[in-house]
């Protein structure tokens, strides 16, 4: 069975409209004048929201994505609270090889550029991180960055500076006349003349591992989203749309299986939704 989509010589404006009124003769509402709420695309048992801000190509895309919703929730009503399964979307399979391989389709096809860049930029902390840190042990050959170095915080401790050790910027109140100090991360230099090259990077290394650690918890909270059933299976039906030789060749197992319960019409509609417009 191929998905290789022989439609895609139309006009792009055509085939979403195509797309969207076979879907509304579902009795699904379907709006594309909207915003969407959330992003570029939202469901809701019998309603689709897709963004008017988007390209035609991508308006397709981010239909079949959200018209799999509407058909993972037919199967499975518990998608609206606990995001649905994967086990009953593809019965006596190998579950845990399968949402490794529809985890590997979302990567690869992901649309969200502001994940890749989180992911990029962790890099560079990491790697700015380790500089710091093998600089800090040309001087102290003891220095852990995993834990508070004391000949170092001692002498921090005694300032200011003392408060960048937990905060990017801060504003301190003085002793004289209520007047407030402002430090800065980025103004160690002006703020801090007294200290030589290895207290400040010390005091910058602590900033980067603060920002280290919200770029990564992000990070998770996006894969976690990522690795719900719900968005594994509408990623990977979008995907075959996308280009269905790559999947293939990311997900092979997932493919077949997948071929296997549409042909038994499990996927209910979306069968029919794949023969006309894939």
């Amino acid at each position: 069975m191929s998905f290789l989509c022989e439609n895609l010589n139309k006009n792009y404006k055509v085939l979403f409209t195509e797309m969207v009124e076979y879907v509304r003769t579902l009795g699904l509402t379907v709006n594309t004048a909207t915003k969407a709420r959330g992003h570029q695309g939202f469901f809701l048992k019998n309603r689709i929201d897709i963004s008017t801000d988007l390209p035609d190509e991508r308006k397709i895309e981010v239909l079949i994505h959200e018209f799999t919703h509407y058909i993972h929730y037919k199967i499975d009503t518990d998608i609206a609270k606990n995001h649905g399964s994967l086990e009953k979307l593809f019965p006596d399979s190998d579950l845990q090889k399968l949402e490794n391989e529809l985890y590997n389709v979302t990567r690869y096809f992901d649309q969200n550029k502001g994940y890749k860049a989180l992911q990029e930029k962790r890099a560079n902390i990491i790697s700015e991180i380790k500089k710091l840190s093998s600089d800090i042990k040309k001087t102290y050959p003891d220095f852990k960055r995993s834990e508070p170095y004391k000949p170092i915080e001692k002498i921090i401790k005694k300032t200011d500076a003392k408060y960048l050790l937990k905060y990017d910027r801060v504003k301190v109140k003085t002793a004289f006349f209520g007047s407030v100090n402002d430090y800065s991360i980025n103004t160690l230099d002006k703020d801090f003349p007294q200290f030589n090259t290895d207290i400040k990077n010390y005091i910058l290394l602590k900033s980067k591992q603060r920002m280290l650690k919200r770029i990564s918890s992000r990070i998770n909270r996006l894969d976690n989203y990522y690795k719900r059933p719900s968005e594994l299976f509408a990623r990977f039906v979008e995907a075959l749309f996308i280009d269905t030789n790559k999947v293939t060749q990311i997900a092979p197992y997932a493919y077949l299986v997948f071929c296997k319960e549409l042909t038994n019409d499990k996927y209910l509609e979306l069968a029919e939704f794949i023969n006309k417009f894939f």
